[in-house]
């Protein structure tokens, strides 16, 4: 044989060896059509293959060989990280900030404004342009009714009532003051941290960061008001503790796969009580310590998490709203618990991840109530964002009666953290030719719309043989 076909026959053989276990990944994880093209990518390069053992053909897959080694040098051209990024959430600051006030959140006006309150008339005095549509939205209940897309599938949807059970009970205890007696604890900085984050990986959290509270990032005023404490509403937010222990937890690949049915809602619920157990138990900690601890989940918010989790280093947000994280992708869930201990935080970090939502848009793409947005980034209270539409996102979860998750579920950096994906991930962060191709590569691969996928059986909301449904 020939030095070319020799060359092209070892070339082809690393490249069907790579597509097989492209083959096996995209079996596994359900995704039919990457299968059908990881088949036909085979086939093909078995059929080149054999054009270098003919003489007047022999330069056709030579030349496919150099192209393709030579695109893949060019990947490994390190690009310079995303400045933005680097610098957090401040990276995205474009003139004045105004902060965001909790009462404008779609979730706090479908819940915490009964019609003839005082906090009712005060906040419709203030918007009056909102008042017609939320009321519509209010007579559909909060979620519609739970479950309603399984025709109320009771195992999940059990699943979901007993973990959203677990919050309001540690709820009570998200404030935690320093121990009577208790000294503070006299540890270094560096000690203090290197203690906390292994406390809460140990406890339960699948990623862990460190952040300083930015004051512009907090809440102007609550609008929550659990326990009946209807004083809360309107306070100004203020006087939180200086750090923030920032915790991940993952939703699992295959719960989320099923979006938008119960299996998501019952995963999200599970995580809820998670991160709630979490973030307070790491408050009491705090307290034990002689040191103020808040608790940060949802029976007790003062500040949205997705910036607080990009300045501890933990991500950074995608097009849908997400926070996008380097092992998970979209499936996580964020809690925290602020702190005055004195902690080293976590330098932001750059995935590539603005520079790959720019031209993959496959969330936008498969949100059924269209409500991410295919455009550019804006300018909201001060901060470069994508500007989702929060009503029709709600409305949506009401019809349903689930939190959908499909943007979550079809984010390409959702995908498990195998090999082939981990390469893939460092690929988009490092070069700047995979963000700017790898999302049409993706899309071709694997489409651009979704479709709900098989769970396990116990989690099954229908009969996977029949299709019928399970009761």
């Amino acid at each position: 044989m020939s030095p070319v076909t020799v060359f092209v026959l070892i070339i082809s053989v690393l490249l069907l060896a790579a597509t097989l276990y492209f083959v096996f990944e995209s079996f596994r994880e359900q995704e039919k059509r990457a299968v059908r093209n990881g088949l036909g990518a085979a086939l093909l390069i078995l059929c080149l293959s054999v054009l270098a053992f003919i003489p007047v053909l022999w330069f056709i897959p030579a030349a496919l060989c150099l192209v393709l080694i030579g695109f893949s040098a060019l990947l490994f051209i390190p690009a310079a990280p995303d400045e933005k990024a680097l610098k957090g959430s401040r990276g995205y600051q474009k003139g004045d900030v105004t902060r965001f006030d909790e009462r404008d959140s779609v979730f706090v006006r479908y819940r915490y404004l009964p019609e003839g309150s005082e906090q009712y008339t005060t906040y419709y005095q203030m918007h009056p342009d909102r008042e017609s549509a939320d009321a519509q939205r209010r007579k559909k209940g909060f979620i519609g009714t739970p479950g309603s897309i399984d025709r109320e599938y009771l195992p999940n949807v059990a699943m979901m009532h007993a973990a959203f059970s677990i919050p309001p009970f540690l709820g009570l205890h998200a404030h935690a003051s320093p121990q009577d007696g208790v000294t503070p604890a006299r540890l270094t900085p560096e000690k203090a941290t290197r203690i906390v984050k292994h406390l809460a990986l140990h406890i339960g959290a699948d990623m862990v960061g460190i952040a300083k509270v930015d004051p512009d990032l907090v809440y102007s005023h609550r609008g929550e008001t659990h326990y009946e404490r209807f004083d809360d509403w309107g306070k100004p937010i203020s006087d939180l503790p200086k750090y923030a222990v920032v915790m991940l937890t993952e939703m699992k690949h295959g719960h989320v796969i099923s979006a938008p049915h119960t299996p998501t809602v019952a995963e999200s619920a599970h995580l809820y009580a998670r991160g709630a157990y979490l973030s307070t138990l790491m408050a009491q900690w705090f307290s034990h310590m002689g040191y103020r601890g808040v608790a940060e989940h949802t029976r007790n918010y003062d500040l949205p998490l997705p910036p607080l989790a990009v300045d501890a280093g933990l991500g950074e947000v995608g097009r849908q709203g997400y926070l996008i994280a380097p092992k998970f992708g979209a499936r996580v869930r964020i809690f925290a618990t602020l702190t005055d201990m004195p902690l080293i935080p976590d330098a932001p970090i750059s995935m590539g991840v603005e520079a790959f939502c720019m031209a993959c848009k496959k969330c936008a793409d498969s949100c059924p109530s269209k409500s991410i947005p295919w455009d550019e980034k804006v300018v909201y209270n001060g901060f470069e964002k994508w500007k989702l539409d929060e009503a029709s996102c709600f409305d949506y979860w009401s019809r349903v009666g689930t939190d959908c998750s499909i943007c979550m579920a079809i984010c390409p950096f959702s995908r498990p953290d195998t090999l082939l994906h981990r390469a893939v991930r460092v690929l988009v962060a490092k070069s700047r030719l995979a963000q700017r191709t790898f999302p049409y590569v993706d899309n071709f691969l694997y489409g651009k719309q979704w479709r709900p996928k098989t769970v396990a059986p116990w989690l099954s909301y229908r009969n996977q043989h029949d299709d019928t449904e399970v009761y």
